[in-house]
């Protein structure tokens, strides 16, 4: 007798891999590389959840909004420990907001592209990337003026984010992502 998925247990799968990934968000928010001339540092989680988004489609994009959810509730998840809306409405809450974004933007065209290949996830991944700096950028220049927001909140960041993003890629490779 062939086995098959409930709603139910597609319901508790989908839940699962969603509060699980929030929480491997949260915990990669831990790991930050502090630059002395920026209040934003450098990260690995917008790379992570651009990964998820691609990788599980919407549900990768719900644990970005999870996780969202669980710095603005107080729960100290982002880098520093940060929480809270005054977060949000600080140097990089524009990268957070860009991020809710970003992800669902990648988790959308993950799932409606029906040939995945490495270079199209790559672009996918480079267009959330550049989402993120659209709305973090302008919101830095809130704190540090336009003319250092470049200085301090994009340029520093394009070569280790292109390797992250590349990184990403590898590992949808090595999962058998592309189709």
């Amino acid at each position: 007798m062939e086995q098959t998925l409930t709603i139910s247990q597609n319901s508790v799968k989908s839940f699962l891999i969603v509060v699980g990934a929030s929480i491997l968000l949260a915990l990669s928010a831990r790991v930050i590389i502090p630059l002395p001339f920026t209040p934003v540092p450098i990260a690995i989680t917008a790379s992570l959840a651009l990964f998820l988004s691609a990788f599980f489609g919407k549900r990768g994009a719900y644990a970005t909004f999870a996780y969202l959810a669980q710095g603005v509730i107080g729960l100290p998840v982002f880098s520093r420990g940060g929480s809270g809306i005054a977060y949000l409405l600080g140097p990089t809450g524009g990268y957070l907001m860009g991020l809710a974004i970003a992800a669902f933007v990648v988790a959308i065209f993950s799932e409606r592209l029906n040939e995945k290949s490495p270079s199209k996830i790559f672009g996918l991944l480079l267009v959330g990337n550049m989402i993120l700096f659209i709305f973090g950028v302008p919101h830095l220049a809130l704190f540090v003026g336009w003319q250092n927001a470049l200085s301090c909140g994009f340029f520093p960041f394009i070569a280790g984010d292109l390797f992250k993003l590349i990184v990403a890629q590898r590992a949808l490779k090595a999962l058998k992502f592309f189709s």
